[in-house]
């Protein structure tokens, strides 16, 4: 077996190996025993990763979607609509790393190049949002070793509408509704309907994630409290920008490292399930 052949059999061990497919059969089952029916998931049209990506380039992106500059360029370049010079894209990052950005973005076919001016590739793409919630469920797998998926709807549409990121980790359901948009432009009524969605899909553990730097103590958690019922205790301070609700649902902001926080709050949710708290010093 030559060289090709064996880095072509690892790539594809590697897939299989995120695919998980005993936790799939696994989430579709608690999925029915909650009365839910899956219509629709992981729409790759949605994601700026072309749809038959190869996975040194979707490992590519993964890596640089850890990146809150890299985040926020994105975020920025679908602004600009389906054509941009780099002198556009300068908000969040200095011309050169906008060119090396785009380099990249090219190399791996997300973008093209038409003299001094960039396309996407996937003109239809309008938000960011979906290659966000590709990105966290790429966590869950990659970094986790759990099934997950994004985007997801069900069919009979069930209170509030379309579902983030939900997963499958450690036997327990885990749902991540995500945001990109900072804290000003939330309003009360999205942490309403995140609180319909966990009525319907009764997850183990929930967590609101933020894609920003700012604090999430000055309105996000103000808009929490007023929502829950009291005598509900109120949120507790994790470290940082990281709030939780017993143990079970969870605030956060990207502030530091996105996939740390994240997986700070999933191994709090952990510890409070296998050791009484009364027992923790």
């Amino acid at each position: 077996m030559g060289e090709r052949e064996v880095e072509e059999l690892r790539r594809r061990l590697e897939e299989l190996s995120r695919r998980v497919p005993g936790d799939e059969a696994q989430l579709l089952r608690a999925l029915r025993a909650r009365g839910l029916q899956l219509h629709r998931r992981d729409p790759k049209e949605e994601i700026l990763l072309p749809a038959e990506a190869p996975e040194e380039a979707s490992s590519a992106f993964y890596e640089q979607m850890k990146r809150y500059s890299f985040r926020l360029f994105l975020r920025d370049m679908i602004s600009k609509g389906e054509a941009f010079v780099p002198e556009d894209l300068t908000r969040y990052c200095s011309l050169q790393v906008v060119k090396r950005y785009l380099r990249f973005l090219e190399e791996i076919e997300v973008i093209k190049k038409e003299g001094e001016t960039y396309r996407l590739l996937k003109p239809s793409i309008h938000s960011f949002g979906p290659t966000l919630e590709w990105f966290i469920a790429e966590v869950f797998k990659r970094e986790l070793g759990s099934f997950a998926c994004y985007g997801v709807r069900f069919r009979g549409r069930p209170p509030g509408g379309d579902y983030d990121v939900i997963a499958l980790w450690e036997g327990n359901l885990i749902y991540v509704e995500i945001k990109s948009s900072p804290p000003r432009g939330i309003e009360q009524g999205e942490i309403r309907t995140f609180f319909k969605r966990l009525k319907a899909l009764l997850p183990a553990c929930a967590l609101l994630l933020n894609d920003t730097h700012l604090r999430m103590k000055d309105k996000i958690v103000q808009m929490f409290e007023d929502e829950i019922a009291r005598p509900t205790p109120s949120l507790q301070r994790l470290s940082g920008e990281l709030f939780h609700l017993r143990h079970r649902i969870y605030i956060l902001n990207s502030k530091k490292d996105l996939v740390k926080n994240l997986i700070t709050c999933l191994r709090d949710f952990l510890l409070f399930q296998t050791i009484p708290s009364e027992l923790l010093p």
